[in-house]
């Protein structure tokens, strides 16, 4: 198995906001240890533009994620979705109908991040977000029927469907 690192954290969350809640996994591992992390993540996924460069310090990004995450697993959180959002539209302009960020503020990389949570949130993709039954990652179902259940059926899904095999197999 791979080792996860910020590099290669998978992005099955099929949108931006919950990629950026799915960089911790569990109470043992944060994907964001540094600022850097923060950075880096933010030019893997194009929320950050690969020149932009900006410095800063990790609670902010910290209080946003788990704010995405209460936000869309417990109804609460809003509020500090809702202050890096409003700093977003502050700093930010509309350009052909998406919103565009410029400079090294420390909060740059996470203004993306807070628009996107607000889109989702206002989207009729709402109901389709879910979070998977085996890592508790959250993710958009784009499923037709709206039925799935883990955020990859290449890793939760098929440990899921293997430890019922093996449970299976011991019980019967």
């Amino acid at each position: 198995m791979v080792t996860r690192t910020i590099e290669n954290v998978p992005l099955w969350g099929n949108d931006l906001a919950l990629d950026f809640a799915n960089t911790t996994e569990g109470a043992g591992k944060d994907h964001l240890r540094t600022y850097d992390d923060l950075v880096t993540w933010a030019h893997r996924t194009g929320a950050l533009p690969t020149d932009a460069r900006p410095r800063g310090k990790l609670t902010r990004a910290r209080e946003l994620r788990a704010g995405i995450y209460d936000v869309f697993t417990a109804g609460s959180g809003i509020e500090v979705v809702l202050d890096v959002y409003a700093d977003a539209v502050r700093n930010g302009t509309i350009e052909d109908g998406e919103w565009r960020w410029s400079g090294t503020h420390p909060d740059r990389p996470l203004w993306p991040v807070a628009a996107a949570a607000v889109d989702l949130l206002r989207s009729d993709r709402l109901d389709r977000v879910k979070v998977c039954g085996n890592c508790d990652w959250l993710f958009v179902d784009a499923s037709r029927n709206g039925s799935r259940r883990w955020c990859s059926m290449d890793e939760c899904g098929a440990h899921v469907k293997m430890r019922r095999y093996r449970a299976a197999r011991r019980s019967g």
